[in-house]
């Protein structure tokens, strides 16, 4: 127990760290996606040590090379040029080209499972964390600012930035965690029906409803804040129901991830993707209900972009 509080108090001023040099050190953005790159590069290492015998030498190389690539060649382009998702999009059919030739130059070495194993090994982390890159940026490059500050219709819509994204998905996720635990250890014995057996049994459906509660209070939480610090509450009967629901968003992605890396643990026989945070496991074991809610978080700016223009 002693571990996993040392260990989760150091994972949140880490986050705090690199979260406060975003907002207040030039070019912060860069700095925060050198975070994201070293859980992409961590990740990928926990995900393809956890493979083991599924994936092949070429083919854990060129997992790795995926996610020493990817994630910068993102961040770059998106920063200069408001590029990093076709930046991705190119690197991931690079990927899949390159992955699908090794069965005509590969094929005594590879194998149709090989490929799929390294696939989910590219996805999961790498190409959930570009998101969540871009989720970094969002708004703030050139073609973004140009159409879309010129063009909102309401200064609220305008405060749907980087920073306010990045406070959602690290803020919301854990939130949500917390109250589906406590919720779940407090009224598993009047609500004992499980979430998902197979996979997680230790998961309540009480437990799952009081996370998406939990989501949806800390949207309630940021919009109060947020506007505190940095406008004002116009139209609050509009837009902190947007907030709520992207908290309840973010909060079902985040049960939902969680389930996505117990299934994995569970195929490889795992207890814990890595041991690099002691109590917690390790980066994936950290950021598994994070990636997922990065995507919901990201899909719900973009959408409140398109509406507001």
């Amino acid at each position: 127990m002693k571990n996993r509080v040392i260990s989760g108090t150091l994972y949140v001023a880490v986050l705090l760290a690199f979260f406060l040099a975003k907002i207040f050190i030039p070019h912060g953005d860069l700095i925060f996606d050198a975070l994201i790159y070293a859980f992409a590069v961590i990740g990928t290492f926990e995900m393809v040590r956890a493979m083991g015998k599924g994936l092949a030498r070429t083919e854990k190389t060129i997992v790795f090379c995926f996610s020493a690539v990817c994630i910068p060649a993102c961040a770059v382009s998106e920063y200069l040029f408001g590029y990093g998702i076709h930046v991705t999009a190119v690197c991931f059919f690079a990927l899949a080209i390159v992955l699908l030739s090794l069965l005509v130059f590969k094929n005594e070495e590879s194998s149709l499972e090989n490929i799929g194993t390294a696939f989910v090994s590219a996805v999961y982390p790498t190409l959930l964390l570009c998101l969540l890159v871009l989720a970094n940026h969002f708004g703030e490059n050139p073609i973004m600012d140009e159409k879309y500050i010129s063009g909102a219709t309401d200064l609220q819509a305008m405060k749907f930035d980087s920073k306010l994204a990045i406070l959602f998905i690290f803020f919301i996720s854990p939130i949500s965690d917390a109250a589906a635990f406590f919720t779940g250890l407090s009224l598993k014995k009047k609500f004992p029906k499980k979430l998902a057996p197979k996979l997680s049994p230790n998961k309540t459906v009480v437990g799952f409803v009081g996370g998406l509660i939990g989501g949806m209070i800390g949207g309630a939480i940021i919009y109060f804040v947020y506007n505190a610090i940095y406008g004002d509450f116009t139209h609050m009967y509009i837009w902190l129901p947007v907030y709520v629901a992207v908290g309840l968003f973010a909060s079902l992605a985040t049960a939902f991830g969680d389930l996505v890396e117990s299934c994995i643990k569970r195929q490889r026989g795992l207890k814990d993707m890595g041991d690099l945070m002691p109590g917690h496991g390790g980066i994936l074991d950290r950021i598994d209900g994070t990636l997922f809610a990065t995507v919901a978080v990201y899909v719900s700016f973009t959408l409140i972009a398109l509406i507001a223009i």
